[in-house]
Order: C-alpha cells, then sequence, then structure tokens
C-alpha cells in the first residue's frame, strides 16, 4: 500500500511537471532561423572541440564543449544540438540577438563508454553539420612526448599548401611533424604568431613514432622564409615556411566600374551580412598561383576573397563581412595588386513605422532577482509599416534588456521583443521605452520572493524559489505531523522543484530521514527538478528500479504554525544527458494549510 502511495504522489507530480513544461514552450516565443555553417564534405566550418575525452569518465559541461557557427537569417531563441552517441551529446541554447554569423557553444553531457571516434550530426532548424570527437581509453589524459628534431630544426616535417604575403591561410595549408610518445593521451599543441600565422592542432596520441597535425590560419604579411617555433610539453623545434608573393593581374573594367560585376544578397542598414553577401568580379593573370582581392571598407562593411589563378581570365567571389552603418548606394573599389575597378551595393534604409502603445502585451511575471527567461519574458508590440526595411531595438530599464531585429514590409504586424537580465529592486512599475515618439511600456516588478527550497548542482548551478500555487499536499484523515507531504515549488524562470514524503508508521518527525532508495514501510521519499530552459531533468525515486539517492532530514515541525524544514543532499538522475548529478546544500521550508 505504501510503495502505491509512493507511486500515486510522482504520478502527480510528473504530471504537473509535464503541464509546466508544456507551457513554457506554448508561452510567447520567437525561434530564430539561419543554417549551421559547413565544408563541402558537411563537417561543421568552423568547428573546435574542447576538453579531454576518456572513456568511463563523465564529462563536465564547463570544459567539455564544441564551437560551431550558425549563419542567423531571424535572431530569436535557439537551440543547437546533437544526437546521443556512445553515452554523450552536446546541446547549446540562447537568444540570437544579430544577424549573420554567430558563434555558439554546445555544452557537453554523459560519460562516453568506450574509446574511439565519434561523428555527432549538429542540428540547428532544418540544417545539420557534422563534427567528430576523439574518445580515449579509460584512464587516459595528456600525451607524454617529445618533438623529433628537438631543440633544433624539426625533423623532417611535411609542409602542405600554399603559402602567399596577403593570403588568408585555409584548412589546407598544414604542417605534420614526426613525435616521439611515451605515454598516449591527448595533445594540444599552438605556436606563437608568427607573420601572421598561427599553427594549432589536438587530438589524440598511441606510444611510439607517431605525427601532429597543426593547421594553420592567419594572413602572412611578408615573403622570405619564415621560421616558426613549436613547443610541445619540455621539446622545442622550428620548421620554415616560405612564404611567395601572390600572383597579380588586372581587373576586368579597370580602373574604370567593374566588369562584369554581380552583387548578391540583401544589404540593410544595421543588419549583419551572411554567406548570401557576395560581389563577383573578373580577374585575369598571366600564371597559375595564389591571390588575394579585397575591397576598402565602406560604412561598415567590405569585401575579400582568396584562392589560385588559373592563368587566364575567370570570375571569382568575393565574401562580404560586417554591418552596414548607413543607408543609400555605397561605393567600393577593388584592388588587386596595382589594378582597382570600381562597384556600387544599395543598402536599403532602416523601416518607418508607428506603435500602437496601448496594446502592447508584457509577457512573463517580474520578480526584484530572478534572472529572466528569454522564452517567457517577451514583449509583443503591434506596429504599422509605412517604410519596409530593417528594424534593430534594444531598449534597457531596471536591469532589464529587450531585443529584437528583423526585416518589416509595407503591413501592420507584430514585433516581439524578447528579455534578458535581472531586474533590480525595489519592487515597483518601470517604463521601458521604445521607439521615436516614445511608448512607455510599464513593467511591473515584484518584491524578491520568499526564498522556500534551495540547492546546489555540483559543478553546475544554485536553483531556488518558493512555493507553487497549491503546490503543498498531505493526508488530511490524519492530525499532524500526518503521514505523507507532496510538495511543488517553482520561480520565474519556469524550474519546477518537487518532493514526497512518506511515513505511515509514525509521520513526519522531526530528526527524522527519507531515503529514496527506501523500500521498507516508512520513511520514503522522492525528488524531481526541471530548470525552465529544460536542460536539466533530474529525478530520484525509489522506482522499481530505484533512481539517485536522495536524502531528506526533518529539522523542525511546528504544528502550531503549520511549518516543516529540513535539508537534502545526494544524487539524482539527468534524463537530458543521462548521467547522475550530486546534489548539495538543499533546503526547504513548507507551510501547510
Amino acid at each position: 500500500m505504501k510503495k502505491h502511495l509512493v507511486y500515486w504522489l510522482a504520478a502527480i507530480v510528473v504530471i504537473a511537471f509535464g503541464c509546466q513544461k508544456e507551457l513554457s514552450f506554448e508561452g510567447s516565443n520567437a525561434p530564430a532561423q539561419g543554417s549551421l555553417q559547413s565544408d563541402i564534405t558537411g563537417d561543421c566550418l568552423p568547428k573546435t572541440v574542447n576538453g579531454i575525452y576518456v572513456a568511463a569518465s563523465a564529462l563536465v559541461p564547463a570544459t567539455n564543449t564544441i564551437s560551431v557557427q550558425v549563419n542567423v537569417a531571424k535572431t530569436g531563441t535557439y537551440t543547437v544540438y546533437t544526437d546521443t552517441i556512445n553515452g554523450y551529446f552536446f546541446r547549446g541554447t540562447g537568444t540570437f540577438t544579430t544577424l549573420g554569423a554567430n558563434n555558439v557553444t554546445l555544452r557537453g553531457n554523459g560519460t562516453p563508454f568506450q574509446e574511439g571516434i565519434d561523428n555527432f550530426v549538429v542540428t540547428f532548424d532544418t540544417t545539420f553539420c557534422d563534427i567528430q570527437v576523439t574518445v580515449l581509453p579509460a584512464g587516459s589524459g595528456p600525451a607524454v612526448f617529445s618533438l623529433i628534431g628537438s631543440p633544433g630544426s624539426c625533423g623532417t616535417p611535411t609542409i602542405n599548401g600554399t603559402y602567399a604575403k596577403s593570403v588568408p591561410l585555409s584548412a589546407s595549408n598544414t604542417v605534420i611533424l614526426n613525435v616521439n610518445v611515451t605515454t598516449a593521451g591527448s595533445y594540444n599543441v599552438t605556436t606563437v604568431a608568427t607573420n601572421g600565422m598561427t599553427f594549432s592542432g589536438t587530438g589524440t596520441l598511441a606510444t611510439g613514432a607517431q605525427t601532429i597535425t597543426l593547421t594553420g590560419s592567419g594572413t602572412p604579411a611578408n615573403t622570405g622564409n619564415t621560421t616558426i617555433p613549436v613547443t610541445a610539453g619540455s621539446s622545442t623545434c622550428s620548421f620554415v615556411i616560405n612564404v611567395i608573393d601572390a600572383v597579380t593581374g588586372t581587373l576586368g573594367g579597370g580602373p574604370g566600374a567593374c566588369t562584369p560585376a554581380t552583387v548578391n544578397g540583401s544589404y540593410a542598414q544595421g543588419l549583419a551580412l551572411g554567406v548570401s553577401n557576395t560581389v563577383q568580379v573578373q580577374i585575369t593573370t598571366a600564371t597559375v598561383g595564389p591571390y588575394a582581392v579585397s575591397t576598402n571598407t565602406v560604412a561598415g562593411f567590405s569585401f575579400s576573397g582568396s584562392g589560385t589563378s588559373t592563368g587566364a581570365a575567370q570570375t571569382i567571389t568575393l565574401n562580404g563581412t560586417g554591418t552596414p552603418t548607413a543607408f543609400g548606394v555605397q561605393n567600393f573599389t577593388v584592388t588587386f595588386g596595382t589594378s582597382t575597378c570600381t562597384f556600387s551595393v544599395n543598402v536599403t534604409g532602416p523601416a518607418v513605422y508607428t506603435i500602437d502603445c496601448p496594446n502592447v502585451i508584457v509577457n512573463g511575471t517580474y520578480q526584484v532577482g530572478q534572472s529572466l527567461n528569454p522564452a517567457v519574458h517577451t514583449i509583443d508590440i503591434p506596429i504599422t509599416v509605412t517604410t519596409a526595411g530593417p528594424y534593430n531595438i534594444s531598449a534597457t530599464v531596471n536591469g532589464m534588456t529587450f531585443a529584437g531585429s528583423g526585416t518589416l514590409t509595407l503591413a501592420s504586424t507584430l514585433i516581439t521583443l524578447t528579455g534578458t537580465g535581472t531586474p533590480a529592486g525595489p519592487a515597483g512599475t518601470y517604463n521601458l521605452s521604445v521607439g521615436t515618439p516614445a511608448c512607455l511600456i510599464p513593467i511591473t516588478v515584484a518584491a524578491a520572493p520568499t526564498i522556500d527550497w534551495k540547492f546546489t548542482i555540483v559543478g553546475g548551478s544554485t536553483y531556488q524559489g518558493s512555493t507553487a500555487l497549491g503546490g503543498v499536499m498531505y493526508d488530511v484523515t490524519s492530525a499532524p505531523p500526518f503521514t505523507f507531504l507532496d510538495y511543488l515549488g517553482d520561480n520565474a524562470a519556469l524550474d519546477n522543484f518537487s518532493f514526497s514524503l512518506i511515513d505511515l508508521s509514525g509521520g513526519i518527525l522531526p530528526a527524522e530521514t527519507y531515503n529514496t532508495n527506501s523500500v521498507g514501510l516508512s520513511n520514503m521519499g522522492a525528488f524531481y527538478f526541471t530548470n525552465g530552459a529544460i536542460t536539466i531533468d533530474l529525478t530520484a525515486d525509489p522506482g522499481p528500479p530505484a533512481i539517485g539517492s536522495m536524502v531528506f532530514t526533518i529539522t523542525s515541525h511546528n504544528t502550531v504554525t503549520k511549518t516543516i524544514t529540513g535539508t537534502f543532499s545526494g544524487t539524482a538522475h539527468d534524463a537530458i544527458s543521462n548521467s547522475n548529478k550530486t546534489i548539495t546544500n538543499g533546503t526547504f521550508t513548507v507551510i501547510y494549510p
């Protein structure tokens, strides 16, 4: 009977959590749109794997991360994630506030089961790219190795790619060095920037004679032989890069208007350029070799391109970077060696619109000291557009910032601003000023909530909140100290906290402990928590099978004030990362009706 009661209470908690999770997704939310950047093979571009990955060792989300790049076409909240492979996965959430290229860090969760190379598929919006993570054997750490040739010239290095003055290095510019490994493990080597070039590489090494691969980045500033020193542990060596002059030639149409010149993509004041913003021009060279072509910077943006010439006339692509700071026709000068030509880009101006201020809707509840949740704390602003174009709004009041950007057409529509930050005190109503003339949007901030529950995840965050509406249930058929207590708490960030305590043999009394692993007829407990971002989902209950191991201790039970206080700590299983989390410093105060 007692187990049946525990499971019934747990089911109530799960149902409550399910409803609240659904609300968190159905709230006023503006999801971002865009695409992951990748090369022709489908690999994420650029891609960075951080941290050491060892079989049977749990990942540390703060250090075991991967970084990818997203070309944002529409700002808003985002979730970028991988599939789960070999017992672990990566996930990143947040809000894009600017269009164009944005770097995103995905934090690792879980524990690799075995060594090997794991190929993850990264997903955002409707796009995908691949990234590889190498897992070392159980018990591994950093490799111990020496560079062949130390302390002089690196022994027979293999230098790949062409190096030319003013031509940016690419993935083809690599150097392979020979090493002798005495202890297997991981390596992470980066050279000091020399003549504008840096070489770096990470990976894993077995014992014996091995090689490491360093990939170049940067742009050579001068021609001639450049000596690049390498340091790995206590050994050093150096290799030489021969930097040549780039191929020069003539631009089609130079020195007048570039002929032909094809401008691709749309350009708007205040919106960052993306991968679609390119210009095609023609060059003619007499020899085959590396080239670099660029424009001047006008109104905050520019174009550049590099590659290998054909030794004849060819069409090349210049990629745009930056954010236009002015609208109207912007004139650019292209430079290729001593040859120049010109082209123009038309930048549209910002949208003109009026705000229907009386019908602005502020979503979410706001409390002093409680961080805003971008998925919940939003403002919907109805507008009428009189001139189409981009918009970029960012307004701040009392520690809260609301922002949104995009492109508007001639119509009545709705702009959604996403909130970030933490309201400061005191409690009251604060007017957020948006637009010209100013629309004053009142945001009511309640006093800091009473902290009824609080705990810390070791290596993670501290969570706290108050009792949810109707969040206390107990055995009304018996006088205090009653035989069961079911508690539900939350906060403005939509974090959900719950526990159940059952003692059919004597009631809930001071100094008693309740274990989620208990299988007897008394002193059983259960614990559940889900954060508002749905990146943590913790469970500790008797099962079957038993999950986690949480211990609750009753420190007081005052039947006059109807108040129960206590502490808790232990482990709970996180369904999101499929790993156990350690809980410390847990406290609760329950006031029952």
